[in-house]
């Protein structure tokens, strides 16, 4: 799944609804288009559509959504107990994790020979794309005497490392939060880049020189510093998705248990409405539409940003030079 900025309307439509929409806003639009479509224009459209609000079809249909509703919100919570309690670890592991990602800042700036790289998300991607193309350029001046063949794929290669990252750093302007900043760095396929980096220099090993054989050494040191950082990102992000899950669907739940409950109490004096039947059957399935928002989210970023090391796991494995695709 690619996403581009000259994209349709159906795309962008499917983009919000996928990654980029709020997640409660995603729910309320579902839930309002369910009702429009089954409360008066299925009504309409029906030629009995008065016998949908009859209780031998809503009875079960609400005691079962009543069911489902206590079934899922034990599950969400069972679920983020489990992120919880891996943050519970004694004070050595917790000072081990703060020192892992200084010691990872620190290799960073001695990497790209600044003093301080930036902590924010956004501007810390920014820094690391734009010393990768750097670098990239650089391999690209150096072989500037080789053969014809390495020539063309290297520029082949920057092109479309230049290419992709221009494409994210256009995601990353605005970014306020770490899915913001892993939704934009999604389409950077550093598997391939990395593959097929490891490509070139095999390939031309004859034709490059020394300071050639350094900079691709330090392009592929910031491509896993890349990948790192991708990864850590999505982990702050899945955190932070799943305890707004938990919040949200307490929020729902409740109203929609209570509501649900109350009809089925007062259905004996409840006057009989098609209307009033669809309102009350789109409420019991917020919880379930809340949570598969979220999940549908989390499941894409997930997919999307799948790390595999030295290989190419992605759907775009395949690499844009000439005779250097992924195998």
């Amino acid at each position: 799944m690619r996403f581009r900025r000259d994209e349709g309307p159906f795309t962008r439509l499917f983009r919000w609804v996928v990654l980029t929409g709020n997640r409660q806003h995603v729910t309320a639009v579902v839930l309002l288009v369910g009702y429009v479509l089954a409360a008066p224009v299925g009504h309409a459209l029906l030629p009995h559509g008065h016998h949908l609000g009859g209780r031998d079809a809503t009875v079960p249909l609400l005691n079962t959504m009543l069911s489902g509703t206590f079934l899922i919100f034990s599950i969400v919570v069972s679920i983020n107990s489990l992120f919880v309690s891996g943050e519970q670890n004694p004070l050595d592991q917790q000072f081990g994790r703060v020192q892992s990602v200084v010691e990872f800042r620190r290799q960073l700036e001695g990497v790209v020979d600044e003093e301080h790289v930036p902590a924010s998300p956004g501007p810390l991607v920014r820094t690391l794309s734009g010393e990768i193309l750097e670098r990239a350029q650089r391999l690209e001046d150096d072989i500037a005497t080789a053969d014809i063949d390495a020539r063309e794929n290297v520029s082949a290669y920057v092109d479309d490392l230049a290419a992709e990252t221009g494409r994210m750093n256009e995601g990353i302007d605005g970014a306020s939060s770490p899915l913001d900043v892993t939704v934009a760095m999604m389409n950077y396929n550093h598997d391939r880049q990395i593959n097929d980096l490891r490509r070139i220099r095999a390939e031309h090993a004859d034709a490059l020189s020394p300071s050639a054989e350094e900079a691709i050494d330090e392009l592929l040191r910031l491509l896993q510093y890349f990948a790192a950082a991708r990864q850590y990102f999505k982990t702050l992000y899945t955190k932070s998705e799943f305890a707004s899950l938990s919040r949200w669907l307490v929020l729902a739940s409740v109203p929609a248990v209570a509501l649900t409950a109350t009809f089925l109490h007062y259905l004996a004096w409840v006057p009989e409405s098609h209307l009033l039947v669809a309102a009350i059957e789109a409420i019991s399935f917020a919880p379930f539409l809340l949570v598969a928002s979220y999940v549908l989210r989390v499941t894409t970023v997930s997919r999307q940003t799948s790390a595999a090391g030295q290989f190419a796991a992605t759907d775009g494995s395949r690499g844009a030079i000439d005779g250097i695709e992924g195998d």
